[in-house]
């Protein structure tokens, strides 16, 4: 390979390896007063209310959290059931209940018939749909929170659990709001019980056609919410509220304005409730108050999700919020980066000490496999970072190394006993492509078989030690090699850029 061509390639996997590095592991903020934050995808990534420490994108990560259940309309607890039974003294109104739910989840909790599940108990197909269409908008809520550790997940086939950890300043808030769904719908009258739409949506047409989005912002210290309207939109709230501040009688000065009030709905609950004191002219309504810049972002979250909303949506009820402590202590989390950042010195040391300056190689290909699986474990849905999880990493981290080490040295080998550059790296890898390849299947195998039989606390730890293990076979035995030949091919002697000696031979 010439040396123009392996300069362009190596500038090329720099720069990647750079750009994997500022969105895997940089966070910052930006705009006026820090409004915004780019957070990095080690941030975004959940992790194990079992670790505690001060990180993240809202402030302080302590470790722990608070975690509820979210039951659908239809879907009881086995508590809940329980309870009301016991309430009933009447006994043909006890048979009524019972006749009226089903036993689900081996008990754990009972669906209703006719809107959850039919007399078989077995779940209603249409049930089981808006169920998962609901699922899909509650985990897209708390994804936009960017949180670390905040968790959906469904439970029980029919219930959804929440996790946010103990690091934002009213996490119930965002729990009690985020359980709400339906379609944004806009009220305006004197009352609630009097108010109409406001918009006056037409059949055929969404909320959609009249509000484009929600977003939440701030200016001088003060939050506040920001429904954009589209021009129907603007066209139908001026029109809406083009009485408002008017005068009850207009020939008695002296009387008192009709209060009028807009409502903000997503479902059959109001969010918000606005006092209209003159007719809203502007393309975007500007809701201030009491917000931080946390509810104003929660409920910002909240209104722009319910536009794609419907009024066949299924409500939720929330259940008992669970205060739950970071079992590994509040600093757990820290002392994991810096546990890491001791293992990859002493790894690098050991390769620069032993290799010289092919231990590049080696750190790029590193660079490669330790961004690989920080994506994977963001985006993948069930894995978290843990104790366990940052464990199963350390071992692939192990393979990896061993697994470069062993190509070096068997190349070192060769390239003793005279053969030339190029043809010790070949050998090298022909004589060890085999055991490498062996032993990361054997490693991969182990790790999913593990994952598919274990139990819940150990499976994102076995399925990261199947994945990483993937990862590290390709890392020895395809991305080094490359790193091995465009570094190398830059050199003049590259013997000695790979710290490889000749054997001396005694003349007789």
């Amino acid at each position: 390979m010439g040396k123009k061509k392996s300069a362009l390639l190596l500038v090329l996997y720099t720069l990647l390896l750079a750009l994997l590095c500022v969105i895997c592991t940089v966070s910052f903020n930006y705009g006026t007063n820090g409004l915004y934050r780019f957070s990095s995808i080690l941030e975004l990534t959940d992790k194990d209310a079992d670790l505690g420490g001060e990180y993240g994108a809202n402030g302080s990560y302590g470790g722990g959290g608070y975690s509820t259940v979210y039951y659908p309309e239809g879907v009881i607890s086995a508590k809940e059931y329980q309870d009301d039974l016991g309430g009933i003294a009447d006994e043909a109104e006890r048979a009524d209940y019972e006749a009226k739910y089903r036993a689900y989840a081996n008990g754990t909790l009972y669906l209703e018939v006719g809107t959850a599940c039919n007399e078989e108990g077995e779940a209603l197909a249409s049930f089981s749909a808006a169920f998962d269409a609901a699922v899909e908008k509650i985990s897209d809520r708390y994804e936009r929170l960017h949180t670390d550790g905040a968790r959906v997940s469904v439970r029980d086939d029919y219930t959804v659990e929440v996790f946010l950890p103990q690091m934002m300043e009213n996490e119930y808030y965002a729990v009690s709001r985020f359980a709400f769904t339906g379609e944004l719908s806009l009220r305006y009258g004197t009352s609630e019980d009097t108010a109409t739409d406001a918009l006056k949506i037409k059949v055929g047409e969404t909320v959609a056609d009249y509000v484009s989005g929600v977003s939440a912002g701030a200016s001088g210290g003060t939050h506040y919410v920001v429904l954009n309207f589209t021009d129907a939109g603007a066209k139908a709230i001026a029109n809406a509220t083009e009485s408002a501040g008017s005068s009850s009688d207009s020939s008695d000065s002296s009387s008192s304005s009709t209060t009028n009030y807009l409502y903000i709905y997503v479902g059959d609950t109001a969010i918000i409730s606005l006092t209209v004191s003159e007719p809203i002219t502007n393309d975007a309504l500007y809701i201030s108050g009491s917000y931080t810049a946390e509810t104003a972002n929660t409920t910002a979250i909240l209104l722009d999700t319910a536009i794609s909303g419907t009024e066949n949506d299924l409500a939720f009820t929330v259940g008992d919020a669970l205060q739950i402590p970071a079992a590994y202590g509040t600093n757990a989390l820290m002392w994991l980066y810096i546990s890491f950042g001791i293992v990859f010195v002493a790894m690098m040391a050991f390769f620069f000490v032993r290799y010289r300056l092919l231990a590049f190689a080696h750190l790029y290909t590193y660079l490669l496999f330790l961004f690989s699986a920080i994506l994977c474990v963001w985006a993948i849905p069930f894995l978290y970072l843990s104790v366990e999880v940052y464990i199963a990493f350390l071992f692939a981290s192990l393979l990896l190394s061993a697994g470069n080490a062993m190509t070096f040295e068997a190349a070192r080998r060769e390239y003793a006993l005279g053969k030339t550059f190029a043809s010790s790296v070949k050998t090298g890898y022909k004589k060890s492509f085999w055991k490498i390849f062996d032993l990361h299947i054997v490693v991969a195998l182990f790790g999913f078989i593990v994952y598919f039989i274990a139990l819940p606390g150990l499976q994102a730890a076995a399925f990261v030690l199947g994945l990483t293990a993937v990862f590290s076979g390709l890392g020895v035995l395809l991305f080094n090699r490359f790193a091995w030949a465009i570094m190398a091919a830059l050199s003049k002697k590259q013997g000695n850029f790979c710290n490889f000696k000749r054997e001396d031979v005694d003349d007789e």
